[in-house]
């Protein structure tokens, strides 16, 4: 069947064509049975027709004739049976009466009727053939009678009798497929009215859909399709928010820009355009980071489809490298950045994840740390390795994130005040979006010492 073809023609098809097949087996079982009960009474009135016959030979003076008036042989040749034909031979196989073209049989015994079909005239034929003692002075044996008739009424009444099985079966399977399609109408009918449903929504109606109603067959497959709404409201607000945020933050900035342009115009002396442009420099710089971190943000956030570029990699190695990048940034802050392999390459630490997403995340860890670290400061990139879960985290002995906020700075564009920094206030919610997205967990929490925080990443292992 075609992909056009609807569930309800499918149902009656399949239906239907059972029917049908039971049907047509019904009426050849049918057409069978009455073929041999019509047979089996053809032939008993045949061989009566024979016996009656038999009774009639009579011996006269040495020789064998049948005592059968006209009128009987008349009878017997027009009855309602068809045409009947009969011949009488002797013990020596010589004919007596009847028709003489009639093939003779082969009887084995006497008294014991043969019953086979074979062609006389052109026409096709039943035969009875029966062989009956004679015993006189002058004759001893068997006299052999067979009889014969046209197939004509037997094959008509086999014919009634199957017509007259076949059209009443077939009334009750068409009553049965009428039945079925009712049955079939009002089992898929909460499925046209939820069809109905979703044809009016609109498209802005993500609400789930109604899986009171429809049968219990179909419901996985409504709450599969509520899950997808679910989703997809998910991911829609989530653009929605991400556009909101980007518009609020980009204006600030941009203003800023325009601001300082406008005033490097009016500016003569060259120091005054100088540091005009110093700060515009500042400005542009703040303005890419920011544009470059709403990208990755946009990129990090799920988006109704799963990461497209999984793999197994080896998330010690991108740590250690990703560290390796970032060790110039640390020396030019006066930081001291170091990493630690707590397994000493004795677990292997491989995660189901995309290489330039968790790039991305502990780029943003440890730009985090080294931003908010004072000269001097130190921070270090762990991991952990488990067979069941990698645990990766970068530890700074800055000025630390109180407890109370440890939950709030992973939201979009918060701060912590008195900080200082040069933040956007979007490097940890990235950092979320990606752990979240590779079905991990992240904590803040205090460092070892004194002071300072523990940002600690959850990333389940693969074999």
């Amino acid at each position: 069947m075609n992909g056009s073809t609807t569930l309800r023609r499918q149902v009656l098809a399949w239906v239907s064509i059972p029917l049908g097949i039971l049907w047509m087996i019904s009426a050849y079982m049918n057409y069978d049975i009455a073929r041999r009960y019509v047979t089996v009474a053809y032939d008993r009135a045949l061989l009566e027709s024979a016996l009656d016959i038999g009774r009639q030979v009579r011996v006269l003076r040495g020789r064998i004739y049948v005592d059968l008036p006209e009128v009987a042989v008349q009878m017997l040749r027009t009855r309602e049976a068809g045409h009947l034909h009969y011949m009488v031979t002797g013990p020596d196989r010589e004919y007596v009466t009847g028709e003489p073209d009639i093939r003779p049989a082969q009887l084995s015994s006497a008294g014991q009727a043969l019953y086979y079909d074979d062609t006389y005239r052109d026409q096709p034929v039943r035969v009875a053939a029966i062989q009956l003692p004679v015993e006189t002075e002058d004759i001893r044996g068997q006299v052999t009678v067979h009889v014969l008739e046209t197939l004509r009424a037997r094959r008509e009444l086999i014919r009634e009798l199957s017509l007259g099985f076949a059209v009443p079966q077939a009334l009750l399977a068409l009553l049965a497929f009428a039945v079925i399609w009712f049955s079939v109408m009002r089992a898929l009918s909460p499925l046209a009215a939820l069809r109905q449903e979703i044809e009016t929504r609109s498209h802005r109606d993500l609400s789930p859909l109604p899986v009171s109603r429809v049968p219990a067959e179909v419901r996985p497959l409504i709450e599969s399709m509520n899950a997808l709404l679910d989703r997809l409201s998910t991911a829609l607000t989530s653009q929605q928010r991400f556009i909101a945020d980007a518009a609020h933050q980009l204006r600030t900035p941009i203003a800023g820009l325009r601001t300082q342009t406008e005033l490097a115009l009016r500016q003569h002396s060259p120091n005054e355009i100088r540091a005009t442009l110093t700060q515009l420099q500042t400005a542009a710089e703040h303005s890419t980071r920011l544009v470059n971190q709403l990208l990755s943000l946009a990129r990090a956030e799920p988006s109704g489809e799963r990461v497209q570029n999984m793999e197994a990699l080896d998330i010690a190695g991108l740590a250690r490298s990703t560290t390796t990048e970032w060790v110039p940034r640390a020396l030019e802050r006066g930081i001291d950045l170091g990493f630690e392999d707590a397994g000493a390459g004795q677990t292997p630490a491989h995660v189901d994840g995309d290489t330039f997403l968790l790039r991305e995340m502990l780029g943003n860890l440890i730009d985090n740390a080294i931003r908010y670290t004072p000269r001097g400061g130190q921070v270090t990139v762990k991991i952990e390795a488990s067979p069941t879960a990698i645990t990766l985290g970068v530890e700074d002995n800055g000025p630390g994130i109180p407890e109370s906020e440890r939950n709030a700075v992973l939201e979009r564009f918060y701060r912590v005040l008195g900080t200082g920094g040069e933040g956007c206030g979007l490097g940890l919610s990235i950092v979320r979006e990606i752990v979240l997205r590779h079905g991990g967990h992240i904590r803040l929490l205090a460092a070892a010492g004194s002071q300072g925080t523990l940002a600690q990443v959850t990333l389940p292992a693969v074999a």
